[in-house]
């Protein structure tokens, strides 16, 4: 067995991958060292859709802490992939679970600490199995990672759905999302698909980020490769989007937008930041609604039609708000969850 294999933090590291702990660059070695064997990969993919079985329907009474206790005492008994080092046992923190972050503790639990070998064994095989039908929802002001049972990874931003149909990844692999996410697909025979609104985003092998708001254009931003973005109706022709351009989708019609993209900017928000640039008014108010649950309303149409450059790291709701009155030349009022910004002339 390879040395790097034995290496207990990587072990930990697929945990935290499978139960969203894991960061963007966490998630890049890890997903280069599975790719250079596949049943590795194959494995992994398998435990995210255990994983994500599990937090469609967990238990009523499931015990987190003590199915994460049981865990870590299959993994210390194990002298592969005992939790130690040279320095001695680390403390671990004691983790904010999520459902889906519950469910990877329950999915380790049930598989087993032994199943982690498997993919070490000659002649291995992972076992095929239907995918039943998903819809993962994130609360307000949360984020959550999900695997898919194909290996694509996506981060799901605030108060934003993703629906998996039935049987993903057997004939087609297509999602619904509402909200906005961001998408790593694994190379497949199939392509990779998302419906958001009215508008359909193909996978021509690549990583991009959706926004899917009501009364807003569907926009899309490409981080690696390229992707279709198009009508959902049939026979409909669309635009090629490539790595570091942007397009957009309303009235029926996708369109490139010219220059660079900002992946800098359009990925911020998976690390709990929000930057506004040259932003209007109503994707402002949707990304306060996901992110801190308040209600922005212009009170006059000209501030509605103002754009804001701004940009936020976890400020508390007063404080942004703040911001935005003197960035807007704009006076407000609190109605309940509700904030009315006025032009001030």
């Amino acid at each position: 067995m390879a040395e790097e294999e034995r290496d207990p933090e990587r072990w930990e590291r697929i945990a935290r991958y499978l139960a969203g702990e894991a960061t963007l660059e966490e998630r890049a070695e890890l997903e280069s060292w599975l790719a250079e064997e596949p049943a590795r990969a194959e494995l992994v993919g398998q435990l995210g859709a255990a994983v994500a079985r599990t937090a469609a329907a967990p238990r009523a009474d499931l015990d987190v802490e003590a199915a994460l206790a049981r865990v870590h005492q299959l993994l210390d008994a194990d002298p592969v992939l005992a939790i130690e080092s040279a320095r001695g046992r680390r403390q671990r923190p004691r983790w904010q679970f999520t459902p889906l972050r519950a469910a990877a503790a329950a999915a380790f639990l049930l598989l087993g600490a032994t199943v982690l070998y498997r993919v070490l064994l000659p002649g291995w095989q992972p076992v095929a199995g239907p995918v039943a039908a998903l819809t993962h929802e994130t609360p307000i002001g949360r984020t959550d990672t999900l695997s898919l049972a194909d290996g694509s990874m996506v981060v799901l931003a605030p108060a934003s759905r993703l629906f998996v149909p039935e049987g993903y990844g057997e004939a087609a692999r297509r999602v619904v999302l509402e909200g906005v996410a961001w998408f790593e697909v694994r190379p497949g025979d199939r392509a990779f698909t998302v419906r958001a609104g009215d508008a359909l985003i193909t996978d021509l092998g690549t990583a991009f980020t959706v926004r899917a708001d009501p009364a807003l254009p569907v926009r899309v931003t490409v981080t690696e490769g390229s992707v279709s973005l198009a009508s959902n109706a049939a026979g409909a022709s669309g635009v090629i989007l490539n790595a570091g351009q942007s397009g957009s989708f309303a009235g029926g019609v996708a369109t490139a937008e010219p220059g660079a993209a900002d992946p800098e900017g359009a990925l911020a928000w998976t690390r709990g930041r929000l930057i506004f640039t040259d932003a209007p008014f109503a994707q402002v108010a949707a990304e306060l609604r996901r992110w801190y649950g308040v209600r922005l309303l212009a009170g006059d149409s000209a501030l509605a039609a103002r754009h804001l450059t701004a940009e936020f790291a976890g400020e508390a709701v007063a404080e942004v708000i703040a911001v935005l009155t003197l960035a807007l030349d704009a006076r407000s009022e609190a109605r309940g969850d509700t904030i009315i910004l006025r032009s001030v002339r």
